[in-house]
């Protein structure tokens, strides 16, 4: 019986396969024919489809082609057809911007009423406001969209100009604007609007304009005189550019100015913060005094925590403390900075006290807080909660069509075409079900889809979502051929890559381990690993086999050492170099602690912390560190 009830199952299965690979062909010829304006053979080969899942794609293209004809009424038909769906949204902004264009107001409202997420709409939804009589929600929002740094959108202009004409924007906030562009750098906004301003405030912007361009002019005191308040503030905006580059210079100039032109405090503040943070970064102890006296009046989080990064530099321990108890209260109780207190504690020769802080930091699942667990000698607190059941396949993908284009386009090879659409529809879901449909992702091998799920619902504590063992053939075989730890090659592909085989970089780094081609080339060359183009990086098997003998090259360079290693993957060995010349032989987390580039400290943090979830998955004993990383004078 049991036999009988497999063969049939077989044979069920057969069928169904052959009904999509039938449905698949019909796709494809009437995509063809769409292309080649075939519109009878593209009808006929249409009518065979309702049930295929990737359908939508070719009625979108049809009725796409129509957008200048389309009623709203069409439109809203092909939204209910199919709702929630990727190419629903794509119609409805597409006629959202007809419609703005075409000043239809009233349409426009019925078919959106909230407020658009992209700016472009956002100014068409206040001219609809202001064309149908709410002109108080009108002003308020073209107030708020115009003071951005930014170039704004054409769409924008008549909203803008409508404000203007009852009186709405003044040379305030055209100063205002300017003064944003200025900081964002965006020179050809600067001088754009400076040419918006009244008599009254011309002068102050032309100086901006200059001073954008030339802020060393500055260092000729008696040229500037002026006594209005914006004439003022392009002076401290001049000031705080040329900090950034003489800071010794603008450290003479500024009181001088002060004096002079009778600055502001907000004024000061802003040449004082740009002058701290400069310094801080030059890791000078010049105007050292000066610094710890103004810091803490001037100071944001973002500089006093930049000041306490530069006691950690300096193994300062005695005053780190200070420095830490002058964060917010929120910010000392992460394990970061609780780890840092308890270093400094334990620098103190206060073993208690560094224990105790060192006990909080331990709880966290993250660097700091196997971090603390390792200086402790606790153990790891990995947190972990079970998996949300995943929900059945069939129940699933009637109540999420997109689940079966997904699937559809991964049958077909088009991984980036899946994740679009997951994407999308996770965007449309609330927590508990981005959760379940990440455990169904895992159930159908779809790694990268689980954890994108899970950043999705925030599931930190679901780590089966968040760190997939994924093809284990590959990394565990090349482990074992160059001697790497296996669990620290899954935590480089999970950071590089969060394991989406087509993953490609806006430098053009691709595959599980993001590997740039030239590398790819020549440690193919080096070590004998077949490559005949740029596009197999996208292989897995591949781009695991280059990126771990690339990974190998840097643990030969740096004498086994991980922590160099990963951060010479990430930034390159030239950079790595130079920043272990300035170091002068410290230990390896002031290290890591002072790497100078932002995305470099996180990616060796994450990295590090990531090899310990994958130890605790694999079943490996769970270190942060090796001695030999422990001890090397960095």
């Amino acid at each position: 019986m049991k036999s009988w009830l497999g063969i049939g199952l077989l044979v069920f299965s057969l069928g169904v396969s052959a009904q999509t690979s039938s449905l698949r062909e019909r796709y494809d010829a009437a995509e063809q024919a769409l292309k080649r304006n075939e519109l009878t053979r593209f009808q006929q080969l249409r009518q065979g489809l309702d049930s295929y899942p990737l359908t939508v794609y070719l009625d979108y293209e049809l009725i796409s082609r129509r957008l200048n004809q389309l009623s709203l009424g069409e439109v809203q038909a092909f939204m209910r057809k199919y709702p929630d769906s990727l190419q629903a949204d794509r119609l409805e902004r597409a006629f959202l911007v007809r419609l703005a264009q075409e000043q239809r107001w009233q349409e426009f409202l019925s078919l959106y009423p909230k407020l658009p997420n992209s700016t472009e709409l956002q100014c068409a939804h206040y001219r609809a406001k202001w064309a149908l009589g709410d002109r108080a929600t009108a002003l308020a929002g073209a107030e708020r969209l115009w003071l951005n740094g930014r170039s704004l959108p054409g769409a924008c202009t008549p909203l803008f100009d409508s404000w203007r004409s009852v009186g709405g924007r003044t040379d305030h906030h055209v100063w205002q604007r300017m003064e944003l562009a200025f900081e964002l750098g965006e020179s050809s906004i600067v001088s754009y609007l400076s040419r918006e301003l009244g008599p009254s405030t011309r002068a102050a912007g032309e100086l901006l304009v200059q001073l954008d361009k030339q802020p060393e002019r500055l260092g000729n005191i008696t040229q500037f005189d002026g006594s209005s308040p914006q004439y003022q503030s392009a002076v401290s905006h001049g000031l705080a550019r040329l900090a950034d580059t003489e800071p010794g210079l603008v450290m003479n100039l500024y009181p001088q100015y002060q004096k002079r032109l009778g600055l502001s405090r907000e004024h000061v503040a802003r040449i004082e913060r740009k002058l701290a943070q400069r310094l801080m970064f030059n890791r000078t102890r010049e105007h050292r005094e000066w610094l710890d006296h103004r810091l803490p009046e001037v100071g944001d989080i973002d500089l006093l925590e930049l000041r306490a990064r530069l006691a950690i530099w300096e193994q300062d321990w005695r005053r780190l403390p200070e420095w830490i108890d002058r964060l917010p209260t929120e910010s000392q109780q992460d394990s970061r900075w609780q780890y840092w207190r308890g270093r400094a504690l334990s620098g103190l020769r206060q073993s208690d006290q560094a224990d105790a802080a060192w006990h909080k930091a331990a709880q966290a699942r993250d660097y700091y807080g196997f971090l603390a667990a390792h200086q402790s000698s606790r153990p790891v607190a990995l947190q972990k909660q079970p998996l949300k059941p995943a929900p059945a396949w069939d129940k699933a993908a009637a109540r999420w069509p997109a689940l079966r284009r997904v699937d559809e386009w991964m049958a077909r090879g088009h991984k980036s075409n899946a994740r679009i659409e997951w994407n999308h529809l996770l965007s449309k879901l609330d927590v508990d079900a981005q959760s379940e449909l990440g455990s169904l992702a895992l159930t159908r091998h779809w790694y990268d889809k689980s954890i994108l799920a899970s950043i999705q619902a925030k599931a930190w504590d679901q780590l089966d979502l968040r760190f997939p063992v994924v093809y284990r053939d590959s990394f565990r075989r090349q482990a074992q051929r160059l001697n790497i730890e296996e669990a620290t090659l899954f935590a480089i592909a999970r950071q590089e890559s969060a394991f989406f085989e087509q993953a490609r970089s806006p430098a053009g780094a691709g595959g599980l381990m993001q590997l740039m081609p030239g590398t790819a080339r020549e440690t193919a060359r080096k070590h004998g690993i077949p490559f005949r183009s740029a596009n197999d990086v996208y292989h897995p098997d591949i781009n695991v086999q280059l990126g771990s003998a690339y990974f190998r090259e840097l643990l030969d360079r740096y004498d086994n050492n991980r922590i160099l290693a990963i951060a010479a993957y990430n930034a390159g060995p030239g950079r790595i170099n130079g920043w272990l010349r300035e170091s002068g032989s410290r230990p390896f987390d002031v290290w890591v602690e002072s790497i100078p580039f932002r995305e470099t400290r996180g990616y060796v943090q994450n990295v590090l912390a990531f090899a310990v979830i994958y130890q605790d998955i694999l079943g490996q004993p769970k270190s942060l560190l090796r001695p030999v990383e422990v001890i090397y004078g960095y």
